[in-house]
């Protein structure tokens, strides 16, 4: 089920749009469900997925807990969610992270690679632990960077660098395909306005807010877990 919002979202968030299909192609290939699959709540009743793009991470969830809501910006993203991996106990609904607002409290709580797109980190957090169970749990997974906004010229670099070994684990087909989108205008444009946190000011900043949590930190990115006793 797709719930779709009315609300005006900034072309910020919205650029989404423009390279649904290909990022859904590349995250399926990419995908980093493993990480969220080991790190699972006790209680299996509820699941929420923020910022759930084509519900790749959700459609697992959906394995594992009775009920998964998945939240997104992007319109076309859930509607390739709902096409290609609806499931009865999934609901997809349009929402901006930087509002939560949900009636209903979730034993487990995840991310992957959305968070270093908020405006407010600090408003997001506190939201996300009014809607945790007792014993929930968060686990968050977002990119991390020494340089707050890396230059053009490395994630090109990055792309073309990586092929080879694309190549060996995906096949020259699906490479290809992974390089020209990672190439693609619409795609450099909207890594130009990723900022990121360092690690330390990402331990920082999230361990103020999750007290207890532990990191982990698997390539380029930073993982965080916390319960809420």
């Amino acid at each position: 089920m797709l719930k779709i919002n009315n609300r005006k979202f900034s072309d910020r968030y919205v650029a989404f749009d423009d390279f649904a299909t290909e990022y859904d192609f590349a995250a399926t290939l990419q995908s980093q469900n493993d990480f969220f699959t080991k790190n699972l709540s006790t209680n299996k009743g509820t699941a929420l997925d923020i910022g759930c793009g084509s519900g790749i991470l959700a459609f697992e969830l959906a394995k594992y807990y009775t009920n998964v809501v998945a939240v997104d910006l992007s319109a076309k993203m859930l509607a390739i969610g709902t096409q290609k991996r609806s499931a009865s106990n999934i609901e997809y609904i349009q929402m901006d992270a930087n509002q939560l607002t949900l009636d209903r409290k979730f034993d487990l709580i995840v991310s992957a690679s959305t968070f270093h797109h908020l405006q407010n980190l600090p408003a997001t957090f506190q939201a996300i632990k009014t809607l945790l169970n007792p014993h929930g749990k968060v686990v968050f997974l977002d990119h991390v960077s020494e340089c707050e906004r890396p230059a053009i010229s490395g994630y090109i670099s990055g792309a073309s660098r990586d092929f080879i070994s694309d190549c060996s684990k995906y096949g020259f087909r699906n490479a290809s395909r992974l390089l020209k989108f990672r190439m693609s205008p619409s795609w450099l444009k909207h890594l130009a306005s990723h900022r990121y946190l360092s690690e330390g000011r990402f331990k920082k900043i999230y361990g103020r807010y999750f007290p207890g949590c532990y990191f982990v930190k698997p390539g380029g990115f930073m993982g965080v877990i916390w319960e809420y006793l």
